[in-house]
């Protein structure tokens, strides 16, 4: 656990990418490595690109230095890409490969950008997704993490 808390800070502290923390959404994690999936806010001009409202890439941190890569074609369409449901006035709905039963909105919340979904059954500002896989071509479930937009308190659900 406090490693993977250093790891954290790490990343909030350096930032990925050219990414400022601002614009980070969330992340996926598995249990297979230690690499991460970032979902990033894709902006243009200062607003959401409702076409292309993330930007999911590989943050590398198995590799010394840590690096970060994008998708490959199949990770985008098959495991960690999404598809635009819905597009509003500087909002989008997605629906991530990962787990397509529920929709993700990507929307301004308080001046930080974030995707609101359900866990629990409590509207939730989503902050991780863990996906336990067997293999790098299964997974038998996930849990979803993230902050009651209610309360503020932590809630956390695993899928199938």
């Amino acid at each position: 656990m406090g490693k993977f808390i250093t790891i954290m800070m790490v990343l909030l502290w350096q930032g990925i990418s050219t990414a400022t923390a601002a614009d980070r959404i969330f992340f996926v994690s598995r249990n297979l490595n230690k690499n991460i999936i970032v979902y990033d806010v894709n902006l243009k001009n200062g607003k959401l690109d409702t076409d292309k409202p993330l930007h999911p890439y590989w943050y590398r941190l198995e590799e010394n230095p840590i690096t970060t890569g994008e998708l490959t074609f199949i990770q985008r369409k098959l495991a960690y890409g999404y598809s635009v449901e819905e597009e509003g006035d500087n909002e989008a709905y997605v629906r991530l490969k990962a787990y397509k039963k529920r929709m993700v909105k990507i929307c301004k919340r308080e001046g930080k950008w974030v995707g609101i979904t359900h866990i629990n059954n409590k509207e939730c500002i989503l902050t991780e997704i863990f996906a336990h896989c067997p293999s790098r071509t299964s997974c038998d479930y996930l849990i979803l993490k993230g902050k009651s937009t209610a309360d503020g308190k932590e809630e956390q659900e695993k899928v199938k």
